[in-house]
Formats: structure tokens, sequence, C-alpha cells
């Protein structure tokens, strides 16, 4: 049963592995512990392929965020000590872990669909109800690359805006070919805002986001009565708590700022050697020449930047590198610096040569 069960999951994995982009598995998802409890009260059907899908993505997927991360709270250099520290985690707190998840694997409840009737009402999230998730993301795919756009009008699940609609500011991406990058950067830095004050506790978990306050909030979520709380824990409140949420969040911020530095996401420039001109002693990473676009990517050629390897010769050959610039916004956490602060240091960290660029799949990445 046991040797069925992994052969099973290589299965699965395959076509996991072969449906799916880089950015939605250079991440390791888990369930929580109640996760794991409300998968045994799942249907026999859901459970098993669960269980299977699971067991694969432990063993197959790459845990490259979370490693940046424990690297950013204090975990000496090294793939396998900063990839999966043992349980309670000795580096990133658990709801730090999962906000940088969260961006590439939020829950979500598919509200109404003719096609997957069975999935409806279901809150979703890798690895529980994964054969729904599945059939829905190759849904988006497909019809992401026939040139179909999904924005809060579109009637999707949030899936498709995350991975290919309006919402790829998470992966510091653009929405769409020749998007201009100022309003790639706008969007990036009103979630930089909402993260980051709603880390701080600012921002209301009750409140809707569209009347959060914060500009460019209302677009994203016009026709979603959704609160942060709802956003972020949908069907499992493991992560609820007071400091956990607020933890989460942050999480969600680190997530977007590691992305801005895969060269499959954005092409930077070399560092000019010149401090951020508002932040005393931050040195400036190399300015954003342009933001890629996923819907003409090849996936196998986005994906070799957002490995191990890629990460590991830029932490070399870039200074400051994702990890020093995720070390500086953690002190502004801790801190409890103001946003206004942090956005100065931000409007560094993502400074565009032209603000007129407009977003492709990047030479090297197109599909042949």
């Amino acid at each position: 049963m046991r040797r069925d069960r992994r052969v099973f999951a290589l299965i699965v994995l395959f076509l996991l592995l072969s449906a799916v982009p880089a950015p939605a598995f250079k991440i390791r998802p888990e369930a929580t512990d109640l996760d794991g409890k409300v998968r045994t009260l799942n249907p026999s059907r859901w459970r098993y392929f669960d269980e299977v899908v699971a067991f694969g993505i432990g063993q197959f997927t790459d845990p490259v965020h979370e490693r940046v991360t424990h690297q950013i709270y204090g975990c000496p250099d090294g793939r396998a000590d900063c990839s999966s520290p043992p349980k309670p985690h000795r580096y990133a707190p658990d709801a730090v872990i999962a906000g940088v998840r969260w961006n590439d694997n939020p829950p979500f409840e598919l509200e109404s669909s003719k096609s997957l009737p069975e999935c409806v009402g279901k809150t979703m999230r890798l690895p529980n109800f994964s054969e729904c998730w599945f059939k829905l993301f190759k849904d988006a795919e497909r019809r992401a690359r026939a040139g179909e756009v999904f924005d809060a009008n579109s009637g999707v699940a949030l899936l498709y805006r995350v991975h290919f609609g309006d919402m790829q500011f998470l992966h510091s991406m653009a929405s769409r070919d020749k998007e201009r990058a100022r309003d790639t950067l706008a969007r990036m830095m009103m979630w930089a805002e909402f993260v980051y004050r709603t880390a701080l506790g600012e921002v209301d978990r009750g409140i809707e986001l569209r009347k959060a306050g914060i500009a460019g909030m209302e677009v994203i979520f016009r026709n979603k009565g959704w609160t942060a709380q709802q956003l972020f824990t949908r069907g499992d409140p493991t992560f609820r708590g007071e400091k956990d949420l607020r933890d989460l969040a942050f999480g969600s911020l680190l997530h977007m700022v590691q992305d801005s530095f895969v060269l499959s996401h954005t092409d930077r420039d070399e560092a000019s050697g010149a401090k951020c001109p508002k932040v005393e002693g931050a040195l400036t990473p190399g300015q954003i020449r342009v933001f890629h676009s996923y819907a003409r990517q090849d996936k196998k050629k986005h994906a070799r930047e957002d490995g191990h390897d890629a990460l590991d010769r830029a932490l070399l050959v870039q200074q400051p590198n994702v990890v020093d610039v995720g070390r500086l916004l953690k002190s502004y956490y801790d801190a409890r610096r103001p946003w206004a602060e942090l956005r100065d240091y931000l409007e560094c960290v993502f400074e565009a040569q032209d603000l007129e660029a407009e977003a492709g799949p990047g030479e090297q990445f197109v599909s042949d």
C-alpha cells in the first residue's frame, strides 16, 4: 500500500509540476494541524487525493521562499538548514512563513461553477481540495494564454487573479504585456502599504478591504466585501491571533519583495553603489529596468530563475541582495516604524529606470 501510494504520488507530482508555473512551487505548501484534522473529515474521494498530494509536496517541492525568509530571521546560510528547520521553526515564526506562502497559495472559495459544481463552496488551498485546485489552475492558464483578462469584474476565483490576472503584483510582476512600470509599481506600493499597516495593527482586520482607506484597494476588491481576516485566513483560524495575523501580513510583504529580485520576474540592473536618498546608510539595489509578465513566458525557463541555484548565485553577486533587504525590512517591522518611513525605503528598493517602460515576457523567457 505504501509503495503504491508513493508511485501514485510521483505521477501526481509529475502532472502538478508540469501544470503549475514556478512561482507556485518554489514554496512548500503545508497544511496546518487544523487543516489536517479537517481533511480527515472530508469525503474519502477528496481525502485520499489530498493525502497523496501532501506527501508529494513534502518530497518534491522546493522551499526557496522559506529558505530566504529563515535567513532573514538569522539562519546561517545553507540550503538544508534554512529551507526546512524542524518545528517549531527556530528562525522565522510559523505565521511569517504562512504569510510568505500565502502569495502563491491563498485560501479561496469557488462561489459558483457550471463545470465544477462539486468544487463549489469549499475552501481551497493546497494540499486540501487539491483536485479542484489543479483543475481550476489549468483552466486559468489556458484562458490567460488565449488573452483573457482576470480582474475584479471577471467573476473568477482568487487563484486566477493571483497567478494570471491583475494581482500578479503579489509576485512583483506586471498583470499583462505592455503594462507600464508606473502602474505595476503603484499596485505593489498599494499592497505594501496594506500589508505593512496590517502588520502594525493599524488596519482593522474586520473592515472591508475596499473601505480600508488605501488608494487602489477599492479597485482590486471593488465587488468583494472581504476583510483582511477573510482574505488571509479563510477556512482556517490557526493564525487569527493578534500577533499571528500581523506576522502573516508581514510575510506577504516579504514574498513580494523577494520576488522582485528574481530575474524571471523583474530585470534589475547592476547595483550602482549609490545610497538610498531618504534612508541613512542603506545601499540602493539595482534599478528595475522592466517588469516581466507571465502569460507568454515558458514555464521551464521561468522556473530556472526561481530555484536554489539561482538564489545562491544572486546572494554571491548582488549587493545588497535579497537577504540584506529583507533584514532591513524586518528591522522596520520589529521597531514598529511607521509606514511613511518604510515607504521611503521601498521606493528605493523598487526604483524603476523608466516609469513608462512596458512589461513583456523577457526575450530569454519567451515561449518558443
